[in-house]
């Protein structure tokens, strides 16, 4: 299973940088191998999304449940049904000097055991490619740029 942990500093409050990680429908705009991305149902601290992204050049989709912690500014994902065998992780905003460090952690395995070892460091990089893209685009929008 590849396993990412990423963070960012940003010069904007948790809550702001919270706010824009939970717009995800917005996020093809700064992931270039996400194509788009749909909500498919919403609750009050929850939605189910649909994503359609690119690994590898291949398309690759897949359903999550998002549910939203607004009082701990925090973020939890699972992939419910898609391509992947497992995808789910954890978003987390805390105030530092400045700002904010929002750290985005990322579990995810294709589900081959016989290829796993070898596909590993693939997935590994895209999925941290990834999760960079996400966390500029949020740090972009959220100091204004």
């Amino acid at each position: 299973m590849a396993e990412v942990v990423s963070e960012i500093s940003v010069q904007a409050s948790p809550e702001t940088c919270y706010r824009i990680a939970s717009d995800m429908e917005k996020f093809p705009n700064f992931m270039p191998n996400v194509l788009d991305i749909t909500v498919l149902d919403k609750g009050d601290d929850w939605t189910i999304t649909r994503w359609d992204a690119k690994f590898q050049g291949r398309p690759i989709t897949w359903e999550e449940r998002d549910d939203f912690d607004g009082d701990n500014l925090v973020i939890n994902y699972d992939q419910t049904e898609g391509d992947l065998k497992v995808f789910r992780g954890c978003w987390t905003f805390e105030p530092e000097e400045g700002g904010c460090r929002i750290k985005l952690t990322v579990d995810a395995s294709l589900g081959i055991p016989m290829l796993e070892a070898a596909l590993d460091p693939l997935v590994r990089k895209v999925v941290r490619d990834n999760c960079n893209s996400m966390l500029e685009g949020i740090k972009a929008e959220a100091e204004g740029g």
